[in-house]
């Protein structure tokens, strides 16, 4: 598949780009940067800070899945929940009693629309637990407090009782998704973004180094798994993988190079960050910043190139069929000195 050897990217989302690099606040953002404030952000992206990791992992769509992720969160009450009033809920009967305060029954759509959304919020392994929760609270108390109820538990490798608990630090929240007004909350791409920035400032503001910025400035094209499929390719039972895998093996056999649309849409949206990034390390070098204009020129020029799922399936079909071959070639031969020596017998 054809590649792009540019480093950088770029895209549609300008205003990240800008805000990520502190050379303009979009409009909208909460976050209001001063001068120095601009640079601690431009400074945060090119040093590669701890990124914080906000995404919806589903949401039930009736009052018995909703029910359920509280069960689910809370480890059956083994785990305190805290609600939108900052209270502890701890034990299984209080859990329950929680969830009746939502009446879930008197939602509309139920069985249709979603009537709660599942957020985790994360940061890696090795940061403080607690201030991850405290930051968790802030974000929400500031996002959601008195539009929509709330209720979130802490979970971490040493307190949660599943046997497969990960090592980093995360925030199971619970949103319902019918305001108090009655209006219903949306979540799209933007709204996770600003999420991102949100929760990263709250523990900026507790003391840990956090940044939250766009996937095309980190130099990400892959798009992220499901929780559904990752689990499911990880026992090699993905329908989805194998599909992908078939086809790629036939583009390679008939030699097939053209681009996707997707993957054009790609490079040119890399291209457009390239250029982006060196407005903004102009712009700073301008200013008299020269040690901030070339962090930000060397943080373009080591983005790794763009790679799609399909070119890493492709990659990972001609490794395998490269290794099989050195191997057969190798078992030959070791067959071929074998012959040989018996011959000198």
């Amino acid at each position: 598949m054809a590649t792009n050897d540019n480093g950088g990217f770029g895209g549609g989302e300008a205003h990240d780009i800008e805000f990520a690099f502190g050379h303009k606040r979009p409009k909208g953002r909460r976050l209001t940067l001063g001068k120095n404030g601009a640079k601690a952000q431009a400074w945060r992206t090119v040093t590669k800070a701890p990124e914080v990791m906000v995404r919806v992992s589903g949401g039930g769509k009736n009052l018995q899945h909703v029910k359920a992720h509280f069960d689910y969160i809370s480890r059956n009450g083994k785990l305190d929940m805290v609600n939108d009033q900052g209270e502890r809920i701890s034990g299984k009967d209080q859990v329950a009693d929680l969830f009746d305060s939502w009446d879930m029954d008197l939602s509309k759509g139920q069985g249709t629309n979603r009537q709660a959304f599942n957020v985790v919020l994360s940061m890696p392994a090795g940061t403080d637990p607690e201030k991850v929760l405290a930051a968790a609270q802030g974000f929400a108390r500031e996002t959601l407090y008195g539009k929509h109820q709330y209720a979130m538990v802490l979970h971490t490798q040493e307190s949660d009782p599943h046997k497969d608990a990960p090592a980093h630090p995360h925030v199971h929240l619970i949103i319902k998704a019918e305001g108090y007004d009655g209006k219903r909350l949306h979540i799209r791409k933007a709204t996770l973004q600003t999420w991102r920035e949100s929760f990263a400032e709250q523990l900026r503001d507790r003391g840990i180094e956090a940044n939250a910025t766009p996937r095309v400035v980190r130099g990400v094209t892959k798009k992220a798994k499901t929780p559904a499929i990752y689990h499911l390719e990880k026992r090699g039972e993905s329908k989805v993988r194998a599909e992908k895998l078939n086809e790629a093996k036939t583009e390679l056999n008939a030699g097939t190079q053209e681009m996707k649309p997707w993957e054009r849409a790609i490079l040119n949206r890399r291209n457009k960050t390239l250029r982006e990034m060196l407005q903004a390390a102009k712009q700073y070098e301008g200013e008299g910043d020269i040690a901030l204009a070339t962090a930000i020129r060397q943080h373009a020029a080591d983005l790794p190139k763009p790679e799609t799922e399909r070119h890493q399936l492709k990659k990972e079909i001609v490794e395998k069929v490269t290794r099989i071959r050195t191997q057969s070639k190798e078992a030959e031969q070791a067959h071929q000195v074998e012959k040989g020596t018996d011959k000198d017998r």
